[in-house]
């Protein structure tokens, strides 16, 4: 496999070429409906005041963000493809590996936080989760991934070039460098470890909110509506937590299509660890055409453009808000995070309690002044009633008694 070059290898097979086209036709579907889209769902989330966001609306603006860039990226590898493997942009293929690379590890670390940021809120609601660490927390990532990924090209410790193979470019050592050897198989190392294994821990926090959302659903909050006295509390309470239901729901969504589109990734660095411990590259799992030529190239780049414009649709399916933004000519009146609506639903279940409570508490002053005001009147108009009832309930004396005898 290694000695095959790019004329043998559409000699090979005359439908290799058919092959490339219909991939270079995927990279051009993620790169026309995915730039767009990301940016008008960036404009929408980030048009709300970095101070007020609350966390899921924080992610999904970094992560439309993201998703930006990397449908912009795939667009030299879809034309590559469809120039039968010849690099389009040799120039561009340095900066694209590394805005790649760095645009793949923060979708899968924006996916992780916004997964698990839900899942711990599902299992401990009295506790809150707050935005600065999770701000901090992201910088600190972005900044480790721009030295890990700018640093070692700058000072030569790695070269990137364009590789026919896989049709993409990539970092490999420098030839007669022990450091760069020993930077190359670290790198390795990181690529499995932030881009693989990063699904398993991703898939079991999917799940836990899954099962808890649909736990809550067979429970019935009798407890609840024991305290709740009217129904007016009762209908606004089940509002406002089917309205956080929705919310976990789309993300749990958007984390279901990441885990759909990087399984294919994870089972693929599984077979190359298995080949570098075992045999010697390609050895016998890769030493097929497609393992060689197409693997990398579906599962690490082509199937993180899909994810990257699949999001918007699901923005646009699940969010009320943003399809009403979106049909009113993107107006930034409509703006909303994508917790205001439960936050709305909160502070009017509020204002609706604390108007009951006092029109409640205004009735019962009513009812108790009505109730004084008639039995006042029954005693001027009839006052023997009450003085009968007042001899009656009083006990006779002797005189009494021996008068009426």
């Amino acid at each position: 496999m290694n000695n095959i070059t790019r004329e043998t290898f559409y000699r090979l097979n005359p439908d290799h070429k058919t092959a490339d086209t219909m991939i270079g036709i995927l990279f051009l579907s993620c790169f026309i409906c995915g730039v767009p889209s990301n940016i008008l769902s960036f404009y929408y989330f980030s048009r709300r005041r970095f101070k007020s966001m609350d966390i899921p609306t924080f992610l999904y603006t970094l992560t439309a963000l993201n998703d930006s860039v990397t449908s912009l990226l795939v667009l030299n590898n879809g034309v590559t493809m469809l120039k039968n493997r010849d690099v389009w942009l040799a120039a561009f293929c340095a900066t694209q590996h590394i805005l790649f690379q760095m645009t793949q590890r923060m979708s899968v670390f924006l996916i992780a936080m916004l997964s698990t940021t839900r899942t711990y809120s599902l299992i401990f609601p009295l506790r809150r989760i707050k935005i600065v660490r999770v701000q901090i927390v992201t910088g600190l990532f972005w900044g480790s991934m721009t030295c890990f990924f700018v640093l070692p090209p700058l000072v030569g410790l790695v070269q990137i070039s364009y590789h026919f193979e896989g049709a993409y470019c990539w970092a490999e050592p420098v030839p007669g460098n022990n450091f760069s050897l020993t930077w190359d198989t670290l790198d390795n190392a990181m690529d499995t470890i932030g881009l693989a294994f990063p699904v398993i821990p991703i898939t079991a926090s999917c799940v836990i909110s899954t099962y808890k959302i649909l736990y809550s659903r067979k429970v019935k909050s009798h407890l609840t509506a024991r305290k709740l006295s009217t129904t007016t509390m009762k209908r606004c309470s089940l509002t406002s937590k089917k309205s956080y239901r929705k919310a976990t729901c789309t993300i749990i969504l958007v984390t279901i299509f990441y885990i759909l589109s990087n399984i294919p990734l994870f089972v693929n660095y599984v077979l190359y660890l298995i080949t570098i411990l075992s045999f010697s590259w390609p050895g016998p799992i890769y030493n097929s055409i497609f393992m060689y030529f197409y693997s990398w190239n579906i599962t690490a780049i082509l199937s993180t453009g899909l994810n990257a414009s699949i999001n918007p649709i699901i923005y646009l399916t699940r969010f009320k808000k943003y399809r009403k933004w979106m049909v009113q000519g993107c107006k930034a009146d409509n703006l909303v995070s994508t917790s205001e609506y439960v936050n709305k639903k909160t502070a009017t279940t509020a204002s609706v309690l604390n108007k009951t409570k006092s029109h409640t508490v205004r009735r019962l002053k009513e009812m108790r002044f009505s109730k004084t005001l008639e039995s006042r009147l029954l005693s001027r108009k009839r006052p023997e009633l009450f003085s009968s009832v007042e001899v009656e309930s009083r006990p006779l004396s002797s005189g009494e008694l021996i008068t009426e005898n």
